[in-house]
């Protein structure tokens, strides 16, 4: 009797054993089930793109998971930020989210992940203006926040240029890559480095070689670049505003005259040309108060090097180069040879417009 009642003592003990370690068991596979588990299973989308905004707090991230249908163990969730310290170590910026992540990888990702970045190309010689108008299209910046901006202070000390009341001309065009998490002076501050770092100890040792500072050379670059998009002309139309400047003659130059315009329609008038506004190189002598557009490497170059010419007067002949004259009687010829092929292009366009038209 007392044997049979000691083997039932032993079965009660490896039962009962036995459903402890299945309780473990199955406890340990839940856990590792639930660790392992994809963040979201149930979607048409392989990946999710959430922004993290800077000074982000961590509920506030959380609350964008939670939104994103990404956070299907919340204690899990909690628990690894806790262990991770995500609460202090996470990422602003714009970060693509993979479906079949688990919730441990999902919080590495945010803790080291690498930003999603834009790029976006700023050609030579846009204004302020079209700038901030592209990285508003871009969707990087917004367009009225980067205006309020123009003249800012802490921007416009980042530049390392004295006494400025605008930007204009430092931002310099470059392809960047951006982050939507950046602010509107982050990606400016980003531009005027950029325009520092070219405009280097080189550049401004030559400015104090032929006796300008920085900022006229920055203006008067402007000024070439918006003249030409030729790279072998700059140098030469360089050279025809160094020269007048030096003989005290003005400058006569279009595009200045259309930034100084208020809602410019395209058509520059002999109106606009008497306007006197600071801006108008016709009326007045000099350079013009500020920068007119924001000027690459090689228009800087070519106003620190100018080429050895003694021309005064340039006009377009109209396939992207210019026509360069000593004399004012030169340079009408020019300008009347010139007008007078464009008068006949236009002619030769219109006639083909109105054959088109005609089949049509």
């Amino acid at each position: 009797m007392k044997f049979l009642m000691l083997n039932d003592w032993k079965r009660l003990i490896v039962i009962i054993l036995l459903l402890g370690a299945l309780t473990i068991s199955g406890f340990a596979g839940y856990i590792f089930h639930i660790f392992y588990s994809p963040i979201k299973s149930n979607s048409t989308n392989s990946i999710s793109i959430i922004l993290i905004p800077r000074g982000s707090t961590f509920d506030y991230v959380t609350s964008i998971i939670r939104k994103n249908g990404l956070q299907p163990y919340p204690r899990l969730y909690n628990f690894l930020a806790k262990r991770l310290n995500v609460h202090t170590r996470i990422q602003a910026g714009e970060f693509e989210i993979v479906h079949s992540w688990n919730t441990h990888q999902l919080l590495q990702h945010l803790v080291y992940g690498k930003s999603i970045r834009h790029k976006v190309t700023i050609p030579e010689g846009k204004t302020f203006l079209q700038i901030a108008e592209r990285l508003n299209q871009a969707g990087l910046a917004d367009k009225e926040v980067l205006m309020s901006l123009r003249n800012d202070p802490e921007l416009l000390k980042k530049t390392g240029v004295p006494n400025l009341k605008t930007l204009e001309g430092f931002l310099y065009p470059e392809t960047y890559y951006f982050s939507k998490a950046e602010t509107e002076r982050q990606v400016l501050s980003a531009m005027i480095s950029q325009y520092r770092r070219v405009f280097n100890s080189d550049f401004q040792k030559r400015a104090k070689e032929i006796g300008m500072s920085e900022y006229s050379v920055l203006t008067l670059a402007s000024i070439v670049e918006k003249e030409t998009g030729a790279d072998a002309d700059r140098p030469l139309i360089a050279s025809v505003f160094h020269n007048r400047l030096k003989r005290k003659m003005r400058l006569d130059s279009d595009p200045t005259v259309i930034y100084g315009l208020k809602n410019f329609d395209g058509n520059l008038t002999r109106k606009h040309l008497r306007t006197p506004t600071p801006y108008n190189t016709y009326k007045r002598y000099g350079l013009p108060p500020t920068p007119i557009s924001n000027p690459g490497r090689a228009s800087l170059h070519s106003v620190l090097y100018p080429a050895e010419k003694k021309y005064l007067y340039f006009v377009a002949r109209g396939d992207g180069s210019s026509q360069f004259s000593r004399t004012l009687s030169e340079h009408n010829k020019s300008v009347w040879k010139y007008q007078k092929i464009r008068k006949n292009r236009q002619a030769m366009q219109r006639k083909r417009k109105k054959k088109l038209s005609d089949k049509l």
